[in-house]
């Protein structure tokens, strides 16, 4: 089959998550020392300020200035069909 498919999408919103974010979260809830290891890109001071401010170690967190931090956005319809896009 040919897939063509268009989305409107009228705003961004950026949110807090990912893998490593997910479960350092849960792991400092459940009374764990999570550290992260992963890379954010230009724009993810913020989100480093987050993992900090609940204790996380992010010594290991790279930041890459020439970049964005990575960001996937997957729809799922009814039937657990998926369209995922990976910037």
């Amino acid at each position: 089959h040919i897939l063509n498919v268009s989305f409107l999408v009228p705003e961004l919103r950026r949110e807090f998550g990912g893998c490593a974010g997910n479960i350092a979260y849960s792991l400092h809830h459940l009374g764990g020392a999570p550290v992260v290891m992963a890379a954010l890109g230009r724009d993810g001071d913020d989100y480093r300020q987050r993992l900090q401010a609940w204790g996380v170690d992010t010594s290991l967190v790279t930041t890459m200035a020439d970049n964005y931090t990575a960001q996937a956005i997957i729809i799922t319809d009814n039937d657990n069909n998926q369209i995922t896009a990976f910037h």
